[in-house]
């Protein structure tokens, strides 16, 4: 069983996190830098899921938004969007969009759907009697994302997930692990292609 939460501890003095970490030959990472210019266009592919949870992936946005199929997002300092493999709205093979950033590279890491069934934190006790801390529950499990620095993540919901990639023409291909503490990377398998202009 390989914890990748403990892999990528910081380093001694908690000055960063390391970006990737040398694993049985791959270079590991909770996620990816792609760069990227303003208006790009990428095509994301799922091409294979291996899990008991649902995959999917995240793209976060730097300084600004994306535009799918027409519609544009809202533009934040940052902003991750979330794809699914079960989408009904979209085909998981062929998600074409096209970045609008004033960065230059986008985040991209692998997400996967787990239940939860409460939540640590703070509540109202009610009008004027103060406020609660502790574990509540809720009245029925609730489905959620997780991934690498999620707060489900933090929670050691998540300490199986890395991910590593390989360079093929005009993008990437990523090999992920979800939360179980395994190392087969093949959770999910997706791609990212910029479009030739």
């Amino acid at each position: 069983m390989t914890n990748f939460k403990k892999i990528f501890q910081p380093t001694p003095d908690h000055t960063q996190w390391p970006k990737t970490v040398s694993y049985k030959g791959k270079e590991v990472s909770g996620f990816d830098r792609f760069p990227v210019k303003n208006k790009e266009v990428l095509i994301f592919s799922i091409e294979k899921t291996n899990s008991k949870f649902i995959q999917g992936f995240g793209v976060g946005i730097f300084d600004g938004y994306i535009k799918i199929n027409g519609t544009r997002t809202n533009k934040r300092k940052f902003c991750k969007h979330l794809f699914w493999e079960d989408s009904e709205v979209l085909d998981v093979k062929n998600i074409e969009f096209t970045v609008f950033t004033k960065g230059d590279h986008i985040t991209i890491c692998n997400i996967w759907e787990i239940e939860v069934t409460g939540y640590w934190g703070m509540r109202l006790k009610g009008w004027g009697k103060g406020t609660e801390e502790g574990f509540f529950k809720y009245d029925k499990p609730k489905k959620t994302p997780c991934y690498y620095g999620s707060g489900e993540w933090l929670l050691g919901k998540g300490n199986g997930s890395a991910m590593y990639s390989e360079d093929i023409e005009d993008g990437k291909r990523y090999f992920c692990n979800d939360g179980d503490l395994d190392d087969d990377f093949d959770d999910i398998i997706f791609t990212v292609k910029k479009l030739p202009k």
